[in-house]
């Protein structure tokens, strides 16, 4: 029935590597070869016990290192209101799409990635080209052991359920671990009670004394909280900072043009 579902969303056509079950994502998660035109894409993905199938990475097998959802490219947006980002702490590792990009286009930073299932790791590493070390552990748990040891912090926490339920402490955790004029980048993703990621979103802002939101025009996609730490940052200046820091870095142009398809906004899209 499981196969059923997936060939349901991706065709007859696809290729299925892997189907497990794996109590700590509390879903069964899949690889999957998708091909449509000229693109050839491996999908990691879950689906929950409610049935909801939902997409936790993406790799362009033509060009791993390239990125492929749209909410990845705007994360990738935090580095760019850091001055000089050097360490990074990655909260969830998918099939390690962020890991590539980062490698190709930031060698110089320092990335420190963090999965607390050892199923997706494997997956990650048998489908997806992970070679880096990746620390098996809780993201609150090393949060909380942090104190001022990165410039960017990525949080991308999902299982079969949807989003993963944090601490009270957790945002404060991160600000605490974000060295002075770091970044936060937290993704909400479409399918996230509307309710329950606004009241989420607000306790960053508290945690962090601002933050903002980069949407795009669909409301099917998802939306991206970053959330600067010491010093305001105006959110107009979002687009002079990104197109200094993606020419500087030699970005593909998938990369460079995100932003010509968003909205900034202050508070937390209705």
């Amino acid at each position: 029935m499981l196969r059923e579902r997936i060939v349901d969303q991706y065709g007859e056509d696809c290729r299925i590597h892997q189907l497990r079950r794996t109590p700590r994502f509390a879903a069964s998660v899949f690889v999957v070869d998708v091909t449509s035109g000229a693109r050839h894409t491996r999908i990691l993905g879950a689906i929950g016990r409610s049935g909801l199938l939902t997409e936790q990475s993406g790799m362009d097998l033509m060009r791993p290192e390239r990125l492929v959802f749209l909410y990845e490219r705007l994360m990738l947006l935090a580095f760019a209101l850091v001055e000089r980002p050097q360490t990074a702490l990655l909260l969830g590792l998918g099939g390690g799409a962020m890991c590539r990009h980062l490698a190709a286009y930031l060698g110089d930073c320092a990335v420190t990635v963090v999965e607390h299932d050892g199923a997706v790791i494997d997956l990650a590493r048998r489908f997806f080209h992970v070679t880096q070390p990746v620390r098996l552990a809780d993201a609150q748990e090393v949060v909380a052991e942090a104190h001022r040891d990165y410039d960017v912090i990525l949080a991308d926490l999902y299982d079969g359920r949807g989003a993963v339920g944090v601490a009270p402490d957790f945002w404060r955790n991160c600000a605490r671990a974000l060295r002075p004029g770091g970044c936060l980048a937290v993704n909400w993703a479409a399918f996230v009670d509307n309710e329950a990621a606004r009241a989420e979103a607000e306790r960053i802002t508290e945690a962090f004394g601002q933050s903002f939101f980069v949407e795009t025009r669909r409301v099917d996609e998802n939306v991206v909280q970053l959330a600067p730490l010491n010093g305001i940052v105006a959110p107009n200046t979002l687009a002079a900072r990104w197109r200094r820091f993606a020419l500087e870095h030699r970005l593909p142009r998938e990369d460079r043009d995100v932003l010509k398809r968003c909205a900034v906004r202050r508070a937390f899209p209705g």
